[in-house]
């Protein structure tokens, strides 16, 4: 289009040169050149902004998966065509990165189930030894060992893809779960002399995947043990709404400082004061994920009267969970 402006431009040109050669001075003949050539710009302004317009639009439309070869083969196809390879590029190697990760993810879960077996045995053949300084070393790094091992798993779930997948929400008992959860951190408990207390109503259930929901709740359940003075008790409660249930988790320990309670969910945060030694910050952003996978939501707040207070919501029925 550049070039038809110029070759018009350079005869009208001509044009003028013409005409003023024969009307020597005459001022109708500057005056109508302008005029055409005020009139031509507007034209290619105009073209110009309708053909980009155009343009914009035929390129919008093939990025949203349309038809890239029903428009202008002259100027739109080879743009869409490159497009859509370039999409198509980068769409593969997404799947391969997923992929990959996800081989990843499995092979560290099978080799840290694997080595959970002979770990145990070695805690176990510890605990018999007669009381040493050799049987109590033996006894630290089995457990370095063991904490190793499922900080890994967690990681490789986060990273993996593995818990979108593998979460298949059924209507379950959330006494169920709480029984199962609370199992896993009563060996804890018992060391620090934490009781137990759960106020769940009789036959409440709610939509839930049991094996990663005791999971989730169980590191909420872990942390309040960690954090929880000795000689204290952690309340599990439930509470039945129309489309929700929520579970709720109460310590007696210090809280979490308020400009802490919308970071503790994100990956590897420790806290500021990082009152526990143990833990690498993987717990609370795998319980989220889990929760949210099913449809549910996850908070924390401090209790004044209390401590901290985790809530755990879950859909009460099927067809109210919303990702």
């Amino acid at each position: 289009m550049t070039f038809i402006f110029a070759g018009i431009w350079l005869f009208l040109t001509a044009v003028f040169c013409l005409v003023d050669c024969l009307y020597v001075g005459s001022i109708w003949t500057t005056v109508l050149y302008g005029v055409f050539l005020g009139i031509l710009a507007v034209c290619f302004a105009l073209y110009e902004k309708m053909r980009r317009r155009r343009l914009l639009r035929d390129v919008q439309r093939a990025l949203e998966n349309s038809d890239p070869f029903a428009v202008d083969e002259s100027e739109i196809a080879p743009i869409a065509r490159q497009l859509r390879l370039k999409r198509s590029q980068e769409e593969t190697r997404d799947r391969r990165v997923t992929e990959s990760y996800r081989n990843l993810a499995a092979l560290v879960s099978d080799i840290a189930h694997q080595c959970k077996t002979p770990l145990t045995a070695v805690s176990m053949y510890a605990e018999m030894l007669p009381p040493s300084a050799e049987a109590e070393a033996i006894g630290q790094q089995t457990e370095k060992l063991q904490f190793l091992l499922d900080a890994l798993v967690k990681l490789s779930r986060c990273e993996g893809g593995l818990i979108e997948e593998n979460v298949h929400p059924a209507m379950e008992s959330v006494e169920t779960l709480t029984a199962q959860a609370l199992s896993a951190v009563v060996p804890a408990a018992e060391k620090k002399s934490i009781v137990f207390s759960a106020e769940i109503p009789e036959g409440l259930t709610a939509l839930f995947d049991l094996r990663w929901t005791a999971e989730a709740v169980g590191t909420i359940l872990d942390n309040g043990v960690k954090y929880a003075p000795e000689n204290s008790k952690i309340t599990v409660a439930a509470h039945r709404y129309e489309t929700y249930v929520r579970l709720d988790i109460l310590d007696e320990g210090p809280g979490i400082p308020e400009e802490e309670l919308s970071e503790i969910w994100k990956r590897f945060y420790r806290g500021k004061t990082n009152r526990n030694p143990s833990g690498v910050g993987i717990g609370l952003t795998l319980c989220r994920m889990i929760v949210w996978a099913q449809g549910g939501w996850v908070c924390c707040q401090n209790r004044e009267d209390i401590g901290c207070c985790f809530s755990i919501f879950l859909p009460a029925e099927q067809g109210r969970a919303s990702k």
